[in-house]
């Protein structure tokens, strides 16, 4: 069984309606590694909805949080000056709009190209619109309470002066001051530079701390389930201290599962704030939504996914294509039964369906009886070698029975990615075709210079269309002393600086016959 099928099992045993809560910061572009906790929780949702239960993904976006620092892609001087401010006060990086809707905007598109249903809570908007009032008077009344709960739990001491809100001053930086007074709904404060002042909380003029805020929201919008990053699962992390803290604000905490990161290779977890990133957009761009959420539905959220936008994106394409001519030829069929009614076997075929079906952007199923046969491998290849794409099509109707006339539309669509993946600096220098500066002629044997020596002779004289470069490879093999094998061995060597290829003949065409002539009469 799927492991999204056991958690709405378990959530099914708790009741009927459910609100499965996920957020995500938006202090930078929000990437792929972002992109698990949402779809995590959007598979929850799903399954939930499978076995007929009410269930709403909503989405917190924290613009409530202060900037933290000056991030590498933002401007020194200008945003040195707002470090501490909530980050929807601040001008968005373009000059237009406020800064978090600068990356929601992206973000908002790539879900719904994901078919990711969603509400989307605006948490500054709702310290301003008082929506936190209670949770805010429940915290002071319960600050010692409060203050001691966290100290234990995070084995980090609290001073006996804590305060559990941190007020805004009059620029609206919440750095570094301290509530030396309350008297509701005043704070009164005392900055780290000595300046005093008061701060009206019913005007939302600051935030309470990241702990209490989570265990408050989560009775403040009845959230049943959340998913959390491993830095809030550890002993005595958010999510631990959060258990301990949500009956002060008349809840039980909600049902939770900790994700694991998202590594991009050669550099490590993704994270923004250092700019190792793909955002799910640029994702989007040159993959189609189903092998994105491919991408989360076929591991665990408990272990890391190592993310190759290059060579591993190919892999990861092909392996889903192969599962998507299983699902259609066999998986289909297969009847969704709970762990108490089925076999192991049963349960690994339902785990493999499930897999493809929650991949899918429609809410369930697949708008589809058939998958499309065409790796991205060789898809790849054609992209490259077909510029055009009525041309791509002939070649797929002949190789894939493809119906020029009429193609299928996600045919069109990939291409259009794989383009876009091709013309981009994430696609494979290995699978990238392209010729080859110089010809070396001491890499080659006299009987090898000749052949390629006739082979310059003849396409000089040949019409640059497919059919005739076909006929003048042909004939220039036959006139050579090598084997059919090794003089196309030679000529991928020559063009390529590699052993193989695309069909020549086609390649010779999008490489342009200028360029392959000028290069091989470097042996004239």
């Amino acid at each position: 069984m799927h492991w999204a099928d056991v958690i709405a099992e378990r959530l099914a045993a708790q009741g009927d309606s459910h609100v499965v809560a996920t957020g995500i910061t938006p202090s930078g572009p929000i990437h792929v590694g972002n992109m698990r906790e949402v779809l995590t929780a959007d598979l929850v949702v799903r399954a939930c909805e499978r076995i007929g239960l009410d269930a709403e993904l909503i989405y917190l976006a924290d613009t409530a949080d202060p900037l933290r620092k000056v991030y590498p892609f933002l401007n020194e001087q200008e945003y040195g000056q707002h470090v501490g401010k909530a980050l929807a006060t601040l001008p968005s990086p373009d000059g237009e709009g406020s800064y978090p809707d600068y990356f929601l905007k992206p973000f908002f598109s790539a879900l719904d190209d994901l078919g990711v249903e969603y509400r989307v809570v605006d948490v500054h908007e709702s310290y301003l619109e008082g929506k936190y009032t209670e949770a805010v008077k429940t915290s002071i009344s319960n600050r010692v309470k409060i203050r001691d709960i966290i100290s234990e739990v995070s084995q980090r001491p609290l001073e006996d002066d804590w305060f559990p809100y941190n007020p805004a001053d009059e620029e609206g930086k919440m750095h570094g001051n301290k509530v030396t007074n309350c008297e509701w709904p005043w704070v009164e404060w005392v900055s780290e530079d000595g300046r005093t002042g008061r701060t009206n909380i019913e005007k939302g003029g600051g935030k309470l701390p990241w702990r209490i805020d989570w265990a408050a929201r989560w009775d403040l919008l009845d959230i049943t389930f959340e998913a959390y990053g491993k830095d809030h699962s550890a002993a005595g992390g958010s999510w631990d201290t959060g258990q301990h803290l949500a009956p002060i604000f008349g809840s039980d905490p909600p049902m939770g599962m900790m994700y694991e990161w998202i590594y991009l290779k050669g550099k490590g977890a993704m994270a923004s704030s250092k700019g190792n990133t793909v955002s799910g957009k640029e994702l989007l761009d040159i993959v189609p939504p189903e092998i994105m959420r491919y991408l989360i539905t076929r591991v665990k959220p408990s272990k890391h996914i190592d993310f190759d936008p290059g060579e591993g994106l190919i892999s990861l394409a092909d392996e889903y294509e192969r599962l998507e001519r299983r699902y259609h030829s066999k998986l289909s069929e297969i009847v969704h039964k709970n762990l108490s009614e089925s076999s192991r076997k049963e349960q690994q075929l339902i785990d493999e369906a499930r897999k493809f079906e929650l991949a899918q952007a429609i809410r369930s199923g697949t708008d589809y009886d058939s998958s499309l046969g065409i790796s991205f491998s060789h898809l790849s290849t054609l992209c490259q070698i077909k510029s055009q794409n009525e041309d791509l099509l002939a070649s797929l109707a002949v190789t894939h029975g493809v119906d020029v006339t009429q193609p299928d539309i996600r045919l069109i669509d990939r291409v259009k990615r794989m383009r876009n993946w091709v013309d981009s600096e994430w696609f494979p220098t290995s699978e990238r075709i392209q010729l080859a500066d110089s010809i070396n002629s001491a890499g080659f044997t006299s009987n090898e210079l000749e052949f390629l020596q006739t082979f310059s002779q003849m396409l000089a004289q040949s019409e640059w269309v497919e059919e005739n470069l076909l006929a003048t490879i042909r004939g220039a093999i036959s006139n050579s002393k090598l084997e059919p094998s090794q003089a196309f061995t030679t000529l991928y060597q020559a063009l390529l600086k590699r052993e193989r290829g695309p069909k020549l003949a086609a390649l010779l065409v999008e490489l342009g016959q200028d360029n392959v002539i000028s290069l091989l009469d470097q042996l004239n």
